[in-house]
């Protein structure tokens, strides 16, 4: 489990599960499962993500050598572009995913797009 320290900047008002977070000066939207504490907007927390992929993988190796987060639509689904090492994906996060070390080993390495579903957040003792 990848440790980070988050600045929430935003709190969904119709889904309440609905984080906006910073980190590492990229802007990343997540659903937060595991939530043990009261947050508040413009604090920073200890948290972990997890990549939530619900059906087939969808995994592109990747022509340019650059990395970041894409979201599709305003949902939480999202375009990751990184280089995979050992099944983290490093795209200024870094996503921990043993389905990509066990089917997309192949990648390792080079620099891929990869289509999550959700990214989950979980809260995590100070």
């Amino acid at each position: 489990m990848n440790r980070h320290t988050a600045l929430v900047q935003a709190i969904g008002h119709d889904v309440e599960e609905e984080v906006a977070f910073n980190l590492n000066g990229l802007e990343v939207t997540c659903f937060a499962g595991v939530c043990p504490y009261e947050i508040r907007e413009g604090e920073k927390y200890p948290v972990s993500f997890e990549l939530m992929i619900f059906d087939d993988y969808e995994v592109e190796e990747s022509e340019a050598e650059s990395a970041g987060l894409e979201r599709i639509g305003n949902g939480f689904s999202y375009w990751i572009k990184g280089r995979l090492e050992r099944g983290v994906i490093d795209c200024g996060i870094q996503f921990e995913d043993e389905v990509l070390l066990s089917d997309y080993g192949y990648l390792d390495g080079k620099f891929i797009w990869l289509k999550v579903d959700r990214i989950d957040v979980e809260f995590l003792e100070a």
